[in-house]
């Protein structure tokens, strides 16, 4: 199976995003962080699927916006 190369742009942009407003992350523990927001059960960030991924992100992403408002 082929994974679709169109999610790359949003899922980086989104990983852009998060690390400006969060500088001091590393990017292992952003993604970790993304992913277990999403799930709180993972603990296998190498198998997450890129779209739950990008769910975690968004919400992680809300999450920080809101902190700051």
């Amino acid at each position: 199976m082929m994974r679709d190369p169109d999610r790359i742009p949003e899922i980086l942009e989104l990983l852009g995003e998060i690390w400006r407003l969060e500088p001091d992350l590393r990017l292992g523990q952003l993604i970790f962080n993304a992913a277990r927001i999403r799930d709180e059960g993972i603990e296998d960030v190498f198998s997450i699927e890129d779209a739950v991924l990008r769910k975690g992100l968004i919400r992680y992403l809300e999450l920080i916006k809101a902190r700051q408002a």
